[in-house]
């Protein structure tokens, strides 16, 4: 089961407050502008800052250029 599109799409970062992009296939939502990680487990997201993993700057860009499509 994946998470509804209108949940992830009023979720935004804990920590910056900017969106985050959910990548189903890895159960994570993503926040490109802050580099972090926040898993889904069970369809439930944990987006407790200390427990997100960081991101590479080549996963932060994807990331982000999917933002940038869905904001056109």
């Amino acid at each position: 089961m994946a998470l509804d599109p209108r949940l992830t799409a009023t979720l935004v970062c804990p920590v910056c407050k900017g969106p985050v992009v959910y990548d189903q296939e890895l159960q994570t939502l993503n926040c490109p502008r802050c580099r972090l990680g926040f898993d889904v487990s069970n369809d439930i997201p944990n987006m407790i800052p200390e427990q997100a993993t960081a991101l590479t700057q080549e996963q932060a860009q994807q990331y982000n250029d999917r933002l940038t499509k869905v904001s056109e």
